[in-house]
């Protein structure tokens, strides 16, 4: 149990550290070939620091294991909400563009009942994953046009970041992220094993918050630079493709089978938490400290739950 463990936590270093390689060598390659900020920050962004969740889940499909698969897409979903929204909000209080958030909060609202809707049997065919990833390509392309639409000149920062460094960066950064991801989904089905418990607690609780440390590291960044709206969108973002394009993806590797557990427990939690964070910032477009702390407290609330249930045969 021990071994496991211990590669449990350098799959998870490796992750982060790659993932932040990642990011940063995305950023900076989206900069030097001239691709506006605004879209570097709305979806390159995004894109990028799911690619965790995305090798992760992707390779629990491959590799048989939909509790992984699933719950690391929807448990990252629900982190990215309950702990680095919280987070956020309580470090400083966040404004946004309330209309750039009440449609994109459509995008993230529609992903979560697709994914519910086509899987309540407890199964997810790869038909219905080819929707999901689809419906993922539409948001990039729609998100990237309205993007580029908005742009202004004085919104472009030059990179003087050498090309070949930032190639060498990025490539570094995903076979990081591919060991990484390795290392975690077969530590992780072990000591599931080892507990006796589904390896989807595993998935929904300490994979899904290690490949959600990424948007939690821009988000805290974000926050202190004076930006923090820059955090939500990324946030928003970065769910949309958990629920569409992961969920999506590892259906096509191999149709996924869940749990009554992934049903009836992860799922209510993933629209209380995205329901929530939409009545919170689409009212008047901003979340305060208070607001942050509730989401937080229900966090816990989640976590707690998944440790108690397993211990009283309820999953």
């Amino acid at each position: 149990m021990l071994i496991q463990i211990l590669y449990l936590a350098a799959g998870l270093l490796l992750v982060i550290k790659g993932g932040d390689l990642f990011v940063d060598s995305s950023v900076h390659i989206s900069r030097r070939l001239h691709i506006p900020r605004i879209v570097v920050g709305g979806t390159i962004v995004s894109l990028a620091t799911t690619v965790p969740e995305l090798v992760v889940s992707a390779t629990a499909s491959y590799m048989g294991d939909s509790g992984i698969a699933v719950g690391n897409a929807v448990g990252s979903a629900i982190a990215n909400i309950g702990l680095i929204v919280g987070v956020v909000a309580v470090l400083t209080p966040v404004v946004v563009d309330l209309a750039d958030f009440r449609a994109r909060s459509l995008w993230m609202l529609g992903s979560a009942i697709l994914v519910i809707i086509f899987s309540w049997d407890l199964e997810l065919p790869r038909t219905l994953g080819l929707i999901l990833f689809a419906v993922a390509l539409v948001y990039l392309a729609v998100d990237c046009i309205g993007a580029i639409r908005k742009r202004k000149t004085a919104d472009e920062t030059p990179d003087e970041t050498p090309l070949t460094k930032s190639l060498m960066t990025f490539a570094l950064g995903a076979v990081m992220v591919g060991l990484g991801s390795r290392l975690l989904v077969t530590s992780g089905i072990q000591i599931a094993s080892a507990l006796g418990i589904p390896s989807v607690i595993i998935g929904l609780s300490i994979i899904a918050v290690g490949t959600s440390l990424p948007e939690l590291v821009t988000a805290v960044t974000a926050a202190r630079k004076g930006v923090p709206d820059l955090s939500i969108g990324n946030i928003i973002g970065a769910n949309v493709l958990n629920l569409s394009m992961i969920t999506g993806i590892s259906a096509v590797i191999r149709p996924l089978s869940l749990l009554p557990f992934t049903r009836n427990y992860s799922f209510p939690w993933l629209m209380v938490f995205v329901g929530l964070m939409i009545l919170m910032i689409g009212r008047e477009g901003k979340i305060d400290k208070r607001e942050g702390c509730i989401l937080l407290a229900l966090y816990f609330l989640y976590i707690a739950g998944l440790i108690v249930f397993p211990m009283i045969g309820r999953v």
